[in-house]
């Protein structure tokens, strides 16, 4: 172990002289401020996704209806698969890549790069062909009813039919910030979503559109990362690897969706739980809780999203300092890292919580029963920002060091099994509020299987 360390160290340093950009972002000495300064664009693409996603509903219930926005909600179980598959075959790729770039291997990176993204576009192809031919019956698992299913169907349609986009998207946003360039793909995103915003009020106000033009301005907005990606890498060339002719390795695409499954099965998970809370929240207040669930919905994705960023970000300086052997910045950047998610969950609260009435008003009027649900469940959910982190944190680090079982079953125990049981034990206990309250709970309880992976893997990669 110690001379497969040090020939690390030595190749590590023999390389730094032909350092690349990459090299110099992944490599610099963090302390507390600098690692900020790092992540905070990340965070920033993370939080934009949340914040433009929202977008949708806020335009949806101002042009279409109170009701039509548990259209959003519906569908939220449907593009969380395409996204946590995007992000499954992102950073499990990412992983791969960039230890192979910090081992001094770009051709091989460049390699595994093509058949990254030549796998997204086939899967992508076979989830447009299943989501379109079987809507109804996936529309109704969702929790479409008689009521809501014709606000659901043209949105369902027109996310659908460009899934590849959307894979697309989640992928190459995190391959992108594994390049380095937390700063660019924040200003991408934030174009993409400038533009979706934009094109929502274009039309569904003044085109009258209605909720599809909602959708294909989301649609849009995503293919703004999309056509970056391909004058980064394809006609700029600005990358440290480029798209390599490369044959078919199934073992090694394996290896990348089971290392990043972790991630996959949490987004995975949130749109299963949100299914699930679709259901009960009919069941608690009828449809109004339907669609006032989507506002507590977009609170929970927005918090997340911001440890996402954070972990996002990270995770390649993990995978770089394993591949070359750098022990003691893995130990820096690991303390650091824990401080800092402590520190955003505190933030969160402080926050948010000022910004209770704002937010849930942005949505509805005040002094109806969909402004007063929408109150409670954001209150009850809001303090599970305190132990999101570390737990989403926990899970990455993991996936950053290619241990893809132990993410997965750190990302399966939080976001399914602890808050399913959470879900329909409390608001069997409690009614409505349990519902509300179970993400705290769950995130809470989380932290004990967190912790003790963090201690048994201690040793073997050497990050405490």
């Amino acid at each position: 172990m110690l001379q497969e360390t040090k020939e690390k160290k030595e190749e590590y340093e023999e390389g730094a002289e032909t350092a690349t950009e990459q090299d110099l972002e992944l490599s610099q000495d963090f302390n507390f401020w600098s690692l900020l300064k790092y992540v905070f664009p990340s965070i920033f693409v993370f939080v934009f996704i949340a914040v433009y996603q929202m977008v949708d509903g806020v335009f949806i219930e101002r042009f279409v209806g109170d009701l039509a926005i548990s259209a959003i909600n519906l569908y939220y179980p449907i593009i969380t698969l395409f996204i946590a598959v995007g992000i499954m075959i992102g950073t499990g790729g990412n992983a791969v890549i960039v230890k192979k770039v910090g081992e001094g291997k770009k051709k091989e990176a460049g390699q595994t790069f093509s058949r990254v993204v030549s796998f997204t576009i086939l899967i992508g192809i076979v989830f447009t062909a299943v989501s379109l031919i079987f809507a109804d019956p996936i529309m109704r698992v969702c929790g479409a009813t008689d009521g809501n299913i014709e606000y659901l169907r043209p949105y369902y349609l027109t996310l659908s039919t460009f899934c590849i986009a959307i894979l697309l998207q989640s992928e190459l946003g995190i391959l992108i910030i594994g390049e380095g360039k937390t700063v660019v793909a924040a200003v991408v995103i934030m174009i993409g979503g400038v533009l979706n915003c934009a094109l929502d009020y274009i039309f569904m106000k003044y085109l009258h559109m209605g909720i599809i033009g909602a959708g294909i301005a989301t649609v849009i907005g995503y293919c703004a990362t999309i056509a970056y990606a391909i004058w980064f890498y394809c006609i700029a060339r600005k990358s440290s690897y480029y798209l390599e002719l490369a044959r078919p390795d199934w073992k090694e695409i394996g290896g990348i969706c089971f290392n990043g499954s972790s991630d996959m099965v949490s987004n995975l998970a949130e749109g299963v739980t949100v299914l699930f809370m679709n259901h009960l929240a009919f069941r608690c207040y009828g449809e109004p809780g339907v669609s006032s669930l989507a506002v507590v919905t977009y609170v929970q994705v927005l918090i997340s999203m911001v440890f996402m960023g954070f972990t996002s970000a990270v995770e390649p300086v993990f995978s770089y300092h394993y591949g070359s052997g750098n022990i003691p910045m893995r130990k820096k950047v690991y303390r650091l890292s824990m401080i800092w998610n402590l520190v955003l969950g505190i933030l969160c609260i402080c926050i948010l919580f000022p910004m209770r009435h704002a937010l849930v008003g942005f949505f509805f009027p005040k002094d109806t029963v969909f402004y007063e649900i929408a109150l409670n469940g954001y209150m009850l959910a809001l303090p599970a920002a305190l132990f999101t982190g570390i737990n989403v944190f926990g899970s990455g680090l993991f996936t950053a060091f290619g241990n893809g079982l132990v993410s997965g079953i750190l990302s399966f125990i939080r976001t399914f099994v602890a808050f399913t049981v959470c879900l329909y034990g409390l608001t069997a206990l409690f009614g409505g509020p349990g519902l509300w309250v179970a993400w705290a709970v769950a995130e809470s309880v989380s932290l004990l299987p967190t912790f003790y992976a963090i201690l048994k893997y201690k040793n073997r990669y050497q990050y405490l």
